[in-house]
This record gives structure tokens, C-alpha cells and sequence, in this order.
């Protein structure tokens, strides 16, 4: 990637600082500096005046190097990734691969770089990358920062590193680690420090490299949200949902504008319309002139006021998550919302100015049949009828993910996804402009192996590393791992059988397993 002017970035020197750390995004700079994960994480890490942070993107770049100095990964004390979706896993290793570090943990000595992975993959269920990955930090990010750079500067040898590092709350050390890991998190955001001089490129808005939001402003308004759907990892690894202050986010505001030279503030929250102080901050920003985007937002939530608040910000395009087309399953899956109030918010929300609809679907789902698929189109007319011209479609396979109730479920079958994709496809309304993307079943599998796999699972992931990937690259690799996709992803599993993550205690299981039972006795009726 060409070396980019940005605004805020932090240059140490190499030869006085002692830790030197590259903090790793599996993915390109543009998808990298839309989330607000890798600016906390560069602003955590800088803050310690013994410790440098240079961020790298593995976009395919032989070898990736840091944007600060240039440098690859094998000249840093520390590798840290966060892993924000499960196809990281590959993409870190190929750029370890490309910079010449052993996949491998066990191959790995005091000459390399620790590697230290975070995110919510990582939280949720660890055990794929154990035999490549030396730390996993478990939870929010804050915690963990100054434990680290604390016991790397004490035990510079990576076996005393380790072991000091597995006795420490929120943890993870394969190997080493002997008991129950419990998620670390923080217990008051307004306590939590929070970037205001994040990096800016100094681009066009048009430029490929330009972060998707545009050039804004990240401002965490929540973190978890509080409606805890059972499908939804976000829920389940943030509990309990936390909110920002008012007082909190106009301070956050005010230094970030001053730093960044930005007039754009992107909200930040899965659970932001629960925030209470949500009207009064978009109130705020509008008072300002300065424009703002919000993440999707929850329907029964949405009222006309907030909605043009949103609009006066600057958003045209509203995005809902119906999930499904049906009322039941709605309310199976802990979503339990009415087409009425559907149809209400989206004839509120064109009535307010929004231009454009985008809405999330998923297919597989538990109690779902052939009438809920073909109501996505029926569902879809309905709504243009409130007076949307310009609607976005997208439908994804239901993936189960580790630590929430629903990770017991399987994935529905290829054969299913296929069928459900070609009645979902033509149930389209015609004569509207309609974009409808689906996500194929192949990479839906994926997903799931990775989500609900073992060790032996990381047996494929180094394959696809290596291999580059490519068609049929999936199959080859279980075989060469020797698993079975029947026996991992399309198999239900016991509620009390032993699962691969059970050494993390992300959620609380007492609570899982009674929403699932509750889950399968009404599938029963």
C-alpha cells in the first residue's frame, strides 16, 4: 500500500522507546480505519511512553509492513491482531507466512515475536487458533494493555512471558493456562478512556483507501446491547450492555472535532438506541452543524423525533434487521417485533427524508418454513408501498456462534441454503428497484467451522493459508484435517455434552442452556 499523509498518527523512536508493537488488522486500511477497534487499540498502546504501536493491514501486501516505519512484523517485540470476523484467522496467518514467522506457536522461539490475538472471535471461542496464536486476550480491549506491556518488559524470555501472562484475569495462554477464563471487562465506559486524536487520512472522500463512513469521528455511544437476541454474538460477549454519559460524549466530541479537523461523527453501539441520551446527543450535533451516521437501529426503539434527528444529520439511508419475515420466528429467536411496527417505522422514516432502505435477513433460522422465506418478498412490497424506491436486500445463512444460546443449533444444510437463497430470489417484487445480495452456502460453512470448531480446526485454516485458497479449497482441507463438516457444523449438539470452548467463560452458561432448552420445548409443540 502507498504510504498515506495522515492526521494524528504517532511516530516513536525505535532506538529510546523499549516495546515495539504492531497492531495487526486482518484486512485492508479502508475496512481497518471504519471501525473504532484499531484506533482505541494505536491509542491504548501509545499512551505508555516505553511502548510504540505501528499499525499493519494484511492486504496482501509480501511482506506487510507497518505504515509508520515500514517495517515487516519480525521487527517487533509484539504482534497484536484483532479479529473481528472469522476469516481473520486465514489472513493472519498468510501474513505471518509472508513475514517469515513460523505459523506455528510451538515452533516459535525468543527471536520471534509474541503473538496476541483479540476480538470477538477470539472471546467467543478461541481453541481453532491454539496452536498458533501464544496469548488470546479475552474481553474488552482496556484491561489488558498495560498487563501486558508490564509482564513482556519483566520476563523477556517467551516461557516466563507465558506463564506469568496465564495467571493473569482475562488471559488465555494455550499451554499454560489451567483453569477457567473469565472475560475481562470494563465495568463504566465513562471511566474508559476514549480516542479523541484518532488518525485521519488526508484523502478525498472518493479515494478507494477513504474509511467506509467517510472522514469522521468515532464515538462510542454503547457497548453490548441490552435486548439479547438469541442469535446475536455482540449481545452475549458484552454483557451487561454499558452506556456513555451525555457529559461524556459532548466532552469526547468537542476534543475530537478540535483534533481530528473533522466535521463528520460516526456513532458507535450495537445497543445505541438504548442509549438514553441518544436524542439529546444527535439534538446536540445538529445544533452544531455537524453531520452524523448511527448504526441499524432497533425498530420498536425508532420514533419520529430520533428519526429526524438522524435525517437533519445528514443519513438518508435507514438500515433495519428484520431477520426473518415471520412474526413466530421472531419471537423464537428473541426478536419479537410486529410488521406493524415495521411498516410504521419505515412510513415514519420516508415521511422524515430517509431515501434509502437497507435490510437484514437471515435464512436457517429455527422454526423457519417455505411461507417465511417467500414472505421476504411480500415483506419487501409492503414496504416499498411506504414510499421507498431505492431498497437493499441483503440475506445471510444464520451462522451459530460460540457463547450464545443458539450454539448448540447447527447449520442449516447446502442443500437447504441453496433452496431457501432461489425462493428468497424470486419471491422479489418486481418492478422496483430492489438490490438483493445473498452470502453462498460455501462461505457460510466456513464461517461456521470456524465458529464452532476445535483445535484440528486450525489444521484447515493453516491449509488455506498456505494453499491460497481457491475452489473446493474448504473440502480438501477438513479431509487433510480429518474432520468431518457433518460432525462440527451440521450436527446439533447436546446441551450437556462437552464443547471446544468451555475453558472460556464468556457468557453465562446456566443462562444459555435454559433459553435453548426453553427453545427446543417450543420447536416441540
Amino acid at each position: 500500500m502507498k504510504r498515506l499523509v495522515e492526521r494524528n498518527v504517532v511516530v516513536k523512536d525505535w532506538r529510546k522507546t523499549p516495546v515495539k508493537v504492531a497492531l495487526v488488522y486482518p484486512g485492508g486500511y479502508r475496512a481497518g480505519m471504519t471501525g473504532l477497534t484499531v484506533q482505541l487499540l494505536y491509542h491504548l498502546f501509545n499512551l505508555r511512553e516505553d511502548t510504540l504501536c505501528e499499525r499493519v493491514f494484511l492486504d496482501g501486501s509480501k511482506p506487510p509492513r507497518s505504515l509508520e516505519s515500514g517495517r515487516t512484523l519480525r521487527d517487533f517485540d509484539l504482534v497484536a491482531a484483532t479479529i473481528q470476523y472469522e476469516g481473520g484467522y486465514v489472513e493472519l496467518l498468510k501474513g505471518l507466512r509472508d513475514s517469515g514467522i513460523p505459523l506455528r506457536r510451538s515452533e516459535r522461539g525468543d527471536r520471534h515475536p509474541l503473538i496476541v490475538a483479540g476480538g470477538p472471535c477470539v472471546t467467543a471461542n478461541p481453541t481453532v487458533m491454539e496452536d498458533y496464536v501464544d496469548v488470546f486476550a479475552i474481553g474488552d480491549a482496556e484491561p489488558f494493555i498495560e498487563r501486558l506491556v508490564d509482564a513482556y518488559r519483566e520476563n523477556r524470555s517467551r516461557k516466563g512471558l507465558l506463564e506469568v501472562l496465564s495467571d493473569v484475569p482475562g488471559f488465555y495462554v494455550p499451554g499454560f493456562t489451567e483453569n477457567p477464563v473469565e472475560r475481562a471487562w470494563v465495568e463504566e465506559l465513562d471511566k474508559a478512556p476514549h480516542p479523541t486524536a484518532q488518525v485521519i487520512p488526508l484523502i478525498d472522500e472518493g479515494s478507494p483507501l477513504c474509511p467506509v463512513f467517510g472522514l469522521t469521528l468515532g464515538l462510542e455511544v454503547t457497548r453490548g446491547c441490552g435486548r439479547m437476541c438469541l442469535f446475536c454474538l455482540a449481545s452475549w460477549i458484552n454483557m451487561p450492555v454499558r452506556h456513555r454519559g451525555l457529559e461524556t460524549m459532548l466532552g469526547i466530541v468537542e476534543e475530537g472535532l478540535r483534533r481530528t479537523g473533522v466535521r463528520k461523527v460516526s456513532l458507535v453501539g450495537a445497543g445505541a438506541t438504548d442509549n438514553r441520551w441518544l436524542k439529546d446527543l444527535c439534538q446536540h450535533l445538529v445544533s452544531m452543524g455537524i453531520e452524523f451516521s448511527t448504526p441499524s437501529l432497533r425498530m420498536d426503539l425508532l420514533d419520529r423525533e430520533l428519526m429526524r434527528l438522524i435525517v437533519q444529520g445528514g443519513q438518508r439511508t435507514l438500515t433495519l434487521a428484520p431477520e426473518t419475515a415471520s412474526e413466530e420466528v421472531r419471537r423464537l429467536i428473541g426478536k419479537p417485533i410486529p410488521d406493524d411496527r415495521l411498516l410504521e417505522v419505515s412510513e415514519n422514516a420516508y415521511e422524515a427524508g430517509f431515501k434509502r432502505l437497507k435490510l437484514y435477513f437471515m435464512i436457517g433460522l429455527p422454526g423457519e418454513d417455505r411461507d417465511s422465506l417467500e414472505g421476504v418478498g411480500r415483506l419487501v412490497d409492503k414496504l416499498a408501498r411506504t414510499g421507498f424506491r431505492d431498497i437493499h436486500v441483503s440475506v445471510n445463512p444464520f451462522i451459530p456462534k460460540a457463547q450464545t444460546p443458539f450454539q448448540w443449533l447447527p447449520l442449516a444444510s447446502r442443500s437447504y441454503l441453496t433452496e431457501a437463497s432461489k425462493l428468497i430470489r424470486r419471491s422479489m417484487p418486481k418492478g422496483l428497484n430492489v438490490r438483493l445480495d445473498i452470502l453462498k452456502p460455501a462461505q457460510a460453512e466456513l464461517q461456521a467451522l470456524l465458529s464452532l470448531g476445535d483445535r484440528r480446526t486450525g489444521r484447515v485454516v493453516e491449509y488455506m493459508a498456505l494453499s491460497g485458497g481457491g475452489r473446493g479449497a474448504l473440502r480438501k482441507a477438513v479431509k487433510i484435517a480429518g474432520l468431518r463438516l457433518e460432525n462440527v457444523v451440521y450436527r446439533a449438539k447436546e446441551v450437556e455434552e462437552p464443547l471446544p470452548w468451555d475453558m472460556i467463560r464468556s457468557s453465562d452458561f446456566r443462562l444459555l442452556k435454559k433459553l435453548y432448552r426453553k427453545l427446543e420445548s417450543e420447536l416441540v409443540r
